[in-house]
């Protein structure tokens, strides 16, 4: 272990030193509590040991600093004194110490309570080990929960989440909200012809025909089946429709090659709506969306149009 002795008698800090060394451990000096305190902020230590009374700084309060900051890592602390009142040890131990002992020191209970601290902070240790896995997991299982498996777009749950932030973040910034859904064309004859291997990598090429051309910070979320959603913040009608159009062109420009090395063209229907920060509301918007969809189907596909 890296351990800190402070103290402001040289010969003490000699003592201690020399004995902690001996037990195998890697030891630093402080003369006093501040310089304790600045090399714990510049420093790996892991136990202090400290002499109660020092200039500065003594020892309980620099045990109570060390409590009282949010470091990186558990600090043992030690304080050691000649003080052997119950008052006194009471007193070390609220200020956040976890051992005491009275000199002059027992250099075999000095090294058991050494030990002591030794399988306490590997405990604490694999806690944090711990919990750091337990944060990786559940981050995984938020993000595997909002997004769609296949493509990796958000999924509609994500939508909701996500949406509502921009939903909030424009009524707050006083913008508007462009709202597309895309429908493929046809796309049960791909499936029936060529199978849903070649549907399901047909609907991973358009995400990422979708998400090549829409912003940076355009939501793109897959609706369900063949149908997938843009949202769009900070833009009016017409530039909704621009941006539409664009991934509606890429989608019908950019064939894709199935595991056969046929080369497909799929084609793409998209109902476009838009709001102000006055009439937000997701659901209306997608169900405008989704009116003009239907608007852009009966007049033939492989159109945009818009309500």
């Amino acid at each position: 272990m890296n351990i800190l002795v402070a103290d402001d008698d040289p010969i003490g800090q000699q003592v201690i030193s020399a004995t902690v060394r001996s037990f195998g451990h890697h030891v630093c000096e402080a003369v006093d509590g501040l310089d304790a305190w600045e090399r714990i902020q510049t420093e790996s230590i892991q136990l202090v040991i400290t002499d109660w009374q020092m200039p500065g700084l003594d020892g309980p309060a620099l045990v109570h600093r060390i409590r009282a900051t949010e470091l990186d890592r558990y600090i043992y602390c030690i304080i050691l004194t000649v003080r052997d009142g119950q008052n006194d040890r009471v007193h070390g131990l609220n200020a956040g110490a976890d051992d005491y002992l009275v000199k002059p020191v027992n250099p075999n209970e000095l090294r058991a309570r050494i030990d002591i601290a030794a399988r306490i902070l590997g405990l604490e240790q694999q806690l944090r080990a711990a919990n750091d896995q337990l944060r990786t997991l559940a981050s995984d299982l938020h993000h595997q929960m909002l997004h769609d498996p296949l493509t990796g777009l958000l999924n509609r749950q994500g939508l909701y989440e996500y949406g509502e932030l921009e939903i909030e973040r424009a009524e707050r910034m006083h913008y508007a909200l462009g709202l597309a859904m895309l429908d493929l064309d046809h796309f049960k004859d791909i499936n029936d012809q060529y199978g849903h291997a070649i549907g399901d990598q047909a609907l991973v090429h358009v995400s990422n025909q979708i998400r090549a051309t829409v912003r940076p910070y355009d939501l793109v979320v897959r609706w369900g089946g063949e149908e997938f959603l843009i949202l769009m913040p900070g833009i009016d009608l017409n530039e909704s429709c621009r941006i539409a159009e664009r991934v509606r062109i890429q989608i019908t420009n950019s064939a894709f090659l199935t595991l056969r090395g046929e080369a497909l063209c799929l084609k793409a229907s998209l109902g476009v709506t838009n709001a102000s920060s006055i009439v937000l509301d997701l659901n209306g918007l997608i169900a405008k969306a989704d009116e003009a969809l239907y608007v852009a189907k009966r007049a033939g596909r492989n159109q945009i149009a818009w309500s």
